[in-house]
């Protein structure tokens, strides 16, 4: 009688892969390899380890421009603007105390520097106080505007000067027409109107922002600063209080001691709009050939 004879195959899963009488080599890693992406891409190669992908490098990586998920703290509910690359933003929405900011993220904004909050010429804040003592931080300016992109714009201690605002019967067709105290009390694009109104003339034409542009402090340079939008004026005028506590803490001039300085919205070819807390919205129109006061703002 024939005896059967058995033999026993051990198989071993490796690498995803069975095998018979095998021993199991310790699996790569998939991101050591190089396979850094977690999604497909054109032209890429999988991990034959894992759910991994290598992309072909453009620049860094076919989504270098797209690094953001938008997901965790601070991130409104993974929502990114604008085209994604594999599911990645190149900027994301921000919840309600945060702020976007390029290479970092959604940031939560520092309680330290609201509008009011004294700014520093290392762009720090303070809404507690100054000290004035031989050493300290200079203070440069006071928070009058936090725009919905998380941009904080100071304002300067004191008045620069007083001067036109000039090109008297020239509309600067660049530069949008503010028809109405609604209007202008919606436009915040200080140092865009600048740069437009310093394209269509010199000094001798622009003086109000001109002067502006040169205006520089402790830890700014001429052209940080520009003549302020309307808008800007219709926060301070929605904002006294903190705002002028602010002006009073950093030894500045409270603004509603001088309530008239030119903004850098145009009204037409003769007007252009100035602060005056006595109006509506905190702005009034007046001859671009009038002297008015003007205080430069700074964004950061």
């Amino acid at each position: 009688m024939k005896k059967l004879l058995y033999t026993t195959t051990a198989f071993v899963l490796c690498g995803g892969i069975v095998q018979a009488n095998a021993a199991c080599i310790a699996t790569p890693s998939c991101t050591a390899m190089g396979y850094t992406s977690t999604s497909s891409c054109d032209g890429g190669l999988k991990c034959p380890f894992g759910s991994y992908w290598y992309c072909p490098s453009n620049s860094g990586g076919e989504c270098a421009d797209f690094p953001y998920l938008c997901i965790g703290r601070g991130y409104a509910e993974a929502a990114g603007i604008g085209a994604d690359c594999n599911g990645k933003y190149a900027k994301c929405e921000c919840y309600a105390g945060f702020e976007w900011q390029d290479g970092k993220g959604c940031v939560e904004i520092s309680s330290e520097c609201k509008i009011g909050a004294i700014v520093y010429e290392d762009r720090t804040c303070s809404s507690s106080g100054y000290d004035n003592d031989v050493g300290t931080k200079k203070a440069i300016g006071v928070v009058v505007y936090i725009g919905s992109d998380g941009k904080r714009w100071a304002m300067a201690l004191k008045s620069i000067g007083n001067y036109e605002w000039g090109g008297y019967g020239t509309d600067i067709s660049t530069l949008p027409n503010k028809t109405s105290a609604e209007a202008a009390s919606k436009d915040y694009d200080s140092c865009g109107n600048s740069e437009k109104i310093l394209a269509a003339g010199n000094k001798s034409t622009y003086p109000a922002a001109w002067a502006a542009h040169e205006y520089k402090t402790e830890g700014t340079s001429a052209g940080d600063w520009c003549l302020p939008a309307a808008g800007i004026f219709t926060s301070y005028y929605n904002n006294q209080d903190a705002i002028n506590t602010g002006f009073s803490r950093a030894n500045g001039t409270q603004f509603t001691d001088s309530p008239y300085a030119w903004s850098s919205s145009e009204y037409n070819d003769g007007y252009a709009w100035y602060s005056n807390f006595d109006a509506s919205y905190g702005l009034l129109d007046d001859t671009k050939y009038n002297n008015l006061e003007f205080r430069p703002v700074l964004a950061f």
